[in-house]
């Protein structure tokens, strides 16, 4: 327990114990009258000394001869505050600060109290307005550090198991704690990048950028990954290719890789974008995939003319429904002369699909085997989805990425 300037002939100061911080309760107040504050003097020394009877004796007495002096009102409080008699002590500091809102003794036990009741939040803002007033006590500023860590552990630690939505409510509150939290700043950015909601990221992460800690891996993903959400897939490639170099951990350059396939992709005619984007796959998207995605099919030489299909006319993606004819991915029907480009694809016709691609592709593993058990024969990891389920685009990219492995081996 440290005691500074209890003297009756110095200003009152702050005092503090090992259990909580003990605000002289005549700062902030005024001058009182000398005898009062002698009186005053030897009670809040037996308060102090934790002799709180007499200490209740004492500040009683100097309310009995002056009943507005409220340091001795809130002398009592702070006795209660000591002995755990929370429910009393709120009563008595909202009155005094009924009276005098500016009070600053008052204010600190207004916090203390909160603080004692678990409500760390209240505590905070009370300690974070008194820390901004020109006189504030140094005891105000050791709280609020203190009270600054306790708040940040509590929101970033939850942050880290929250859903995305919570998370980056509980982030923007811990960084309004502490700003200069580069993890938590991190954490955040990554939140807002997997929602798509870049500029808000951009903002949070420039102070980082702008930091000697610029150049640290994470800050540059970060900013990478804004570059590659933005459609900026060069700049994205470059910084992660750096990144890949200086840093063995591999998911940098899986990374890299995926950023190269979706600058490819980027570059791609318009139907080729479809293709991918398509929620339920058909027929017609999944030739668009295969032309684009499986070189042996793309750079095939020497292809006979393919039969005439009469229901491709003007459909998107009729060059590449064309040469899947030609390269014998797709029959056209002799008697209807239809190809039906636009018939949805279920996950067991797209392992078929995939199959036959690596077969008419001359896929060895691939040879005298059935299309809808080519894959497995091939080493490739299917969708794993039950036969009659749509598939996407995504999905179907994703198992003519393997195929084009395979056949490039």
């Amino acid at each position: 327990m440290t005691l500074t300037g209890c003297a009756s002939t110095a200003p009152a100061t702050a005092t503090v114990n090992e259990d909580r911080f003990s605000l002289d309760p005549r700062v902030g107040y005024g001058v009182p009258a000398p005898d009062v504050d002698q009186r005053f003097d030897a009670a809040w020394r037996h308060f102090l000394r934790r002799d709180y009877v007499q200490a209740r004796r004492r500040f009683s007495e100097i309310l009995a001869s002056n009943p507005d002096y409220l340091p001795a009102a809130l002398a009592l409080a702070a006795i209660d505050i000591r002995q755990g008699n929370l429910s009393a002590a709120r009563t008595e500091v909202d009155r005094i600060l009924q009276r005098n809102p500016q009070y600053t003794a008052a204010r600190v036990h207004d916090a203390e109290i909160a603080l004692a009741q678990r409500d760390n939040r209240r505590a905070f803002e009370i300690y974070r307005e008194l820390s901004l007033e020109p006189n504030a006590p140094a005891v105000v500023r050791e709280r609020l550090t203190q009270l600054e860590r306790t708040i940040f552990e509590e929101l970033y630690t939850a942050a880290q198991t929250a859903s995305d939505d919570e998370a980056i409510r509980l982030l923007r509150e811990a960084l309004a704690v502490n700003s200069g939290a580069a993890d938590a700043r991190i954490l955040l950015v990554k939140k807002l990048v997997a929602q798509k909601n870049y500029d808000e990221a951009q903002q949070f992460l420039e102070p980082l950028r702008t930091s000697p800690e610029a150049d640290r891996d994470d800050v540059q993903e970060a900013v990478a990954e804004i570059e590659a959400g933005r459609g900026r897939y060069q700049d994205a490639i470059v910084r992660y290719e750096r990144l890949a170099r200086r840093n063995p951990d591999p998911r940098f350059a899986r990374r890299l890789e995926v950023l190269k396939e979706l600058w490819n992709a980027a570059n791609m005619p318009p139907q080729f974008q479809m293709a991918l984007e398509s929620e339920v796959l058909t027929r017609g998207d999944f030739a668009v995939l295969v032309y684009w995605k499986v070189n042996p099919v793309r750079f095939a030489q020497n292809l006979p003319t393919p039969p005439i299909a009469v229901d491709i006319a003007d459909i998107p993606g009729r060059d590449e429904i064309i040469r899947a004819i030609a390269a014998g991915l797709y029959d056209v029907d002799p008697v209807t002369r239809r190809v039906s480009p636009q018939r949805e694809l279920s996950a067991a016709s797209l392992t078929r699909l995939a199959g036959r691609v690596l077969a008419i592709s001359g896929a060895p593993c691939a040879r005298g085997i059935p299309s809808a058990d080519a894959l497995a024969a091939c080493g490739i990891t299917d969708h794993g989805l039950p036969p009659d389920v749509p598939v996407t685009g995504q999905m179907a990219a994703a198992l003519l990425n393997q195929v084009n492995g395979v056949l490039s081996r």
